[in-house]
C-alpha cells in the first residue's frame, strides 16, 4: 500500500510528533511518503525508508499565488506516486491536499483529514473561523474519514452540521517512556512548575508571568517555574518576568531536543493556551505521572480530571490561584498514579496507531 502524507510545517509541534509517529509506524510494511512546506526538525526523526519532498509553496497563511501553485505540485505528485491513501494533517494542508486530490488523474484513493483542533474552534479571530468553516465544509465533501483527535472536536463538527458518520475519534498517544522503569515521584522543597510549548499564540505565557507575580504575594511557599521553548514572543515574555520582578522564580531553557525527557526532573505540568486539539505536551507529562493544570480549551477535559486541576479562565489570577492550590497538595501521589493511570488506559501510541490502522484497513478499499 502507498500512503501519502501531507503537512504544512516540519517544526516541533503535536502535529508533527503525530505525523512522524504514523510515518515510521506504517513505513516498516507500507510505501510512505511525506510532503511538507520546509525543512525543519521533524525531518530529521522520519525513518530513512520514508520519501519526502519539500513543497516551498505550501505555506500557512492564506495566499492565492502560493496557493495554486502549491496544488499544481501536488497534483503532479499524486499522479505520479498513485497513493492508496492521502492522510492530511494542518488545516492548510488539509484544504491544499484535497484540492489537489480532485484536481488529479486518481479517483481511488481513501483520503483522510486529521483534525487537530479545528480553525473554526472558540478562540479563533471570528472572520478566520467562519471562512475556514466554510473550507472545511467543502472540503469534507471530498473526504472519506476525518479523524478527530479529541471528542471534544468531534462533537464541534457535529454541531456546524458535519455528517457523523465521517467522524471517528482517534485520542493522540504516545511512546510508553517509563515502560522498564518504576515511576517514583515525590516533591522536592521547592515546588518545580513546567510547561513545554512554543511561545506564540495560543499559548499564554505572558499570563502564567503574570500569574507568577501574584503567586509571590499569595504564599511564602518555595517554587520555581522552567519555560521550555522558543517562539516569536520568547523575548517579550524574558522582558515582563524582569519588569514583574520574578526573574528569580522563573527560567527559560528554549528549544530543548527531546524535551519531554527533562519532565522526571518537575513536579507538575502546566498548560496555559487559548485554543487546543488534545496536547501531546500533557500526554507526555501524564506519561511521567506529572500532575496537570490546564485551560480548559479543546479536549484537555479529557486528558485532566482528578489528576489535576482545569483553569475556569486564563486570567493571572485563575492561575496564581491553581499554582497556589498544587504547592499545598497533600494529594499530590495520588494525583501523580492517576495521571499515569490515566495514560496507559486511554493514550499509549500503540492504542493510538492501532486505531488508525483499522481505519486504513476498513476503508481502503472503496
Amino acid at each position: 500500500m502507498k500512503i501519502l502524507y501531507l503537512i504544512t510545517k516540519a517544526d516541533n509541534g503535536g502535529a508533527q510528533t503525530h505525523l512522524i509517529q504514523l510515518a515510521n509506524y506504517f513505513c516498516q510494511n507500507n510505501d510512505v511518503y511525506v510532503v511538507v512546506g520546509c525543512k525543519g526538525p521533524m525531518l530529521e526523526q522520519l525513518d530513512a525508508r520514508i520519501k519526502v519532498t519539500i513543497v516551498e509553496n505550501l505555506i500557512g497563511p492564506i495566499n492565492v499565488k502560493q496557493d495554486i501553485l502549491a496544488t499544481k505540485k501536488i497534483t503532479k505528485l499524486i499522479n505520479k506516486i498513485r497513493p492508496d491513501v492521502i492522510h492530511l494533517h494542518s488545516s492548510k494542508a488539509g484544504t491544499i491536499g484535497r484540492l489537489a486530490y480532485k484536481l488529479s488523474k486518481v479517483k481511488k484513493a481513501l483520503v483522510i483529514f486529521t483534525a487537530h483542533s479545528w480553525s473554526f474552534t472558540d478562540g479563533i479571530a471570528p472572520l478566520k473561523k467562519y471562512l475556514y468553516l466554510f473550507i472545511e465544509k467543502m472540503m469534507f465533501k471530498v473526504t472519506d474519514r476525518v479523524i478527530c483527535v479529541s471528542e471534544f472536536d468531534k462533537q464541534l463538527a457535529i454541531k456546524y452540521n458535519f455528517k457523523p458518520k465521517k467522524l471517528i475519534t482517534i485520542h493522540n498517544g504516545i511512546k510508553d517512556s517509563l515502560k522498564h522503569t518504576t515511576l517514583s515521584r515525590k516533591k522536592g522543597d521547592i515546588h518545580q512548575f513546567v510547561m513545554i510549548a512554543r511561545f506564540a499564540y495560543p499559548k499564554l505565557q505572558m499570563n502564567i508571568i503574570n500569574a507568577l507575580n501574584l503567586l509571590k504575594k499569595m504564599t511564602d511557599k518555595p517554587f520555581h517555574f522552567t519555560f521550555i521553548g522558543d517562539g516569536i514572543n520568547l523575548n517579550e515574555c524574558k522582558q515582563l518576568a524582569h519588569s514583574v520582578e520574578v526573574t528569580q522564580e522563573v527560567s527559560f531553557l528554549g528549544n530543548v531536543i527531546n524535551a519531554q525527557k527533562e519532565l522526571p526532573h518537575y513536579d507538575t505540568f502546566v498548560l496555559v493556551s487559548k485554543h487546543e486539539g488534545l496536547p501531546i505536551s500533557i500526554i507526555e507529562a501524564m506519561s511521567y505521572g506529572l500532575p496537570v493544570i490546564a485551560s480548559d480549551v479543546g479536549g484537555i477535559s479529557e486528558l485532566v480530571d482528578n489528576n489535576g486541576i482545569i483553569l475556569k479562565d486564563n486570567e493571572p489570577h485563575t492561575i496564581a490561584l491553581a499554582l497556589k492550590q498544587q504547592l499545598v497538595n497533600n494529594d499530590y501521589i495520588n494525583q501523580s498514579d492517576r495521571s499515569r493511570e490515566k495514560y496507559l488506559e486511554h493514550f499509549t501510541e500503540t492504542k493510538m496507531l492501532k486505531e488508525v490502522e483499522m481505519v486504513y484497513d476498513a476503508y481502503s478499499r472503496k
